[in-house]
Formats: structure tokens, sequence, C-alpha cells
């Protein structure tokens, strides 16, 4: 909580402004040495958690991989990367909530670097796709999937334009629900201005049974400033009424080389669900760095349609947040 609370003031703090030529007032002064003195308090709060962060998981990627060779030498072992989100977001229709997702990976150099470990908190679905930043946040997803997840990687396969990949681990923390996935990823370049980005995953897990998800991403440049993502993500599994369904066409302007405006309009449901469109929406957001090259902030406001029963009418319904997404370890 102290973490959250500490990422929301930096958020929120505003930048400095010019500097007056004159010298303020004596108290305008003091008040204002003393807020660049909490600022630097703050900032210096976020640093030190990052670092030891992963600190932390370099050091278990250390005795991990410890059982593939005799000797190890602690300098090699820089290899986590991960991140870390915080979400409080007001919806006129589920009420106020503060969601938050985790996840780090760490590569065993003494196992040829095809071994990797990884540990995470967030959906299910994302967690195996490894698209968690793709899915659009206002997606509303089941709190109950939202579970901790341990698990190790086994890349036999990487090109620049193909990769394929092996994995199992648990979920569900005590409950110990374990889960297999095999997932192949293809990219390609369309043209000067376009890329397509394809992945395909069968997975299997003791609570739902066998699964398979197929993901597409179409990332376009229009001009220097203004580019467009589309995405779609479609699952059936013993678990799901027919096929579960997401997607979004987002589109941003980069006014600045660090911040940029855009619009986003979503899409989900089930096929063979009573209400097989759940819900739709749009809103418009603001993705911006700040305070440091890992800490983004990106805020929005929108409107959309949700049906759970086919009871319920569909009425527009506000929503506001914002997320706050810590990257930490690797480039």
């Amino acid at each position: 909580m102290r973490l959250a609370i500490a990422l929301l003031l930096l958020a929120v703090i505003p930048t400095a402004g010019a500097q007056s030529l004159e010298s303020p007032p004596p108290s305008q002064s003091t008040s204002e040495e003393s807020q660049a003195k909490t600022d630097r308090d703050d900032a210096a709060m976020i640093d030190d958690f990052r670092a030891g962060l992963t600190n932390s998981v370099n050091a278990t990627a250390t005795w991990l991989d410890s059982f593939f060779a005799d000797s190890i030498n602690p300098d090699d072992y820089d290899t986590a990367s991960g991140s870390l989100t915080l979400t409080p977001e007001w919806d006129e229709h589920d009420g106020f909530e503060l969601d938050s997702s985790f996840r780090a990976r760490v590569v065993f150099p003494h196992a040829e670097r095809r071994f990797s470990a990884i540990i995470g908190r967030a959906d299910f679905d994302d967690f195996i796709n490894d698209t968690q930043q793709t899915r659009p946040t206002v997606i509303r997803r089941d709190q109950s999937d939202e579970e901790w997840m341990v698990g190790l990687g086994f890349d036999p396969y990487v090109q620049t334009n193909h990769s394929l990949s092996f994995g199992a681990g648990v979920r569900g923390g005590l409950n110990m629900d374990p889960y297999v996935r095999a997932r192949y990823r293809y990219e390609t370049i369309v043209d000067d201005n376009a890329e397509l980005h394809m992945q395909s995953v069968a997975f299997w897990r003791d609570s739902d049974g066998f699964g398979v998800a197929q993901t597409f991403e179409y990332d376009t440049a229009f001009s220097p400033k203004w580019f467009g993502k589309s995405w779609f993500r479609g699952t059936f599994a013993e678990r799901t009424e027919g096929v579960r369904w997401q997607a979004s066409q987002k589109l941003y302007y980069m006014y600045h080389h660090e911040r940029a405006v855009g619009a986003d309009v979503w899409w989900y449901g089930e096929t063979e669900n009573a209400v097989p469109m759940r819900d739709y929406g749009i809103r418009a957001l603001h993705r911006s760095r700040f305070s440091r090259e890992w800490l983004f902030l990106e805020g929005w406001v929108g409107m959309h349609w949700p049906r759970d029963t086919l009871a319920d009418d569909r009425h527009p319904r506000w929503i506001v947040g914002i997320e706050i997404e810590m990257l930490f370890g690797g480039d």
C-alpha cells in the first residue's frame, strides 16, 4: 500500500515551472523547499523499491540456476525483467476498484539461456499469452481469475520472426492448480509503415481442461506522429461458452516524444453466452512517461454499454481511471 500511495503521489506531482527572476518571500521559499524535499523522498523510495525488486528477482535466479552448474558468477545474473501496474478506476456500473498486476521473468545463463522462470499476478489468459500490456485495461476481467502464478519456461527456438516456447507451472496459491502451455509467435513487416504479430497458444490446466487462444496485432504508422494498433484475441476452452473474444482499436497522436493522446474503441463477449456481446465502449486517453524512463502514466475517461443478462438493458456508463506502470530490470 505504501508503494501504491507513493506512485500515486508521484503521478500527480506537478513539474516545476519557470523560476521567477525575483526571490520569493521567505515563507513561500520555505514551503517550496519543503515540497521539493518531499518530492525527492517520494522519488527515492520509488528508486529503492525498484532496485530492491530487481535484486530480489536476480537473487532468486542465481539460486535456481545453481542447479545447472557447479560454480556460478553472481555478475552473470542481471537477467530479471518485468512490470508492476496499479490501476485505480471508477466505473458507473461497477463502482471503484484498485486493480494491480505483476510479472517478473528471469533467464538462467547456465541453462544456455533457454530456460526461464516466471512469477506474476494477473488474469490467467493474459499470463499464458504474455499480452497483458496489449489488452485494454477497461476490458473487465473475472476477479477470481486474478491469482498468483509461478512457472518455468523453455524456449527451444527463438528467431527474428519466429519463436516457439513451452511452459508449466501452478496458479491459485495454495490451491495448486497446475497448467502447461505451448506458444508460437510470428512477426512480420507488412510494409514500411506496418507490422503484423500473430500468436497461437495451446494450454491445459487442471481446473478447466484444454484450450487454445489466437491473438492478432496490427500496428500502423500513418505519419511520424499518428499511429494505430488493432488487437484481437479469441479463446476456446472447456470453460468457455463458445469462443471468448476481445478486440480493440486504438489511434494515437504523439504531440511530444514522451507523450501521446489517443482514442480507444473496444468490444468483448462469448459466442454461445446468453449475451454474446458483453460490453463495448469508447474512451479518450493520455499516455506519458514521467519522472523516470521506466515509469509511465496513462489516464482515460470514456463511456461503455455493459450487459450482464438478457434482462438487462444497455445504458451508457461513465468510466474514469489511471494506470501507473513501472518497468524493472532489462533494458
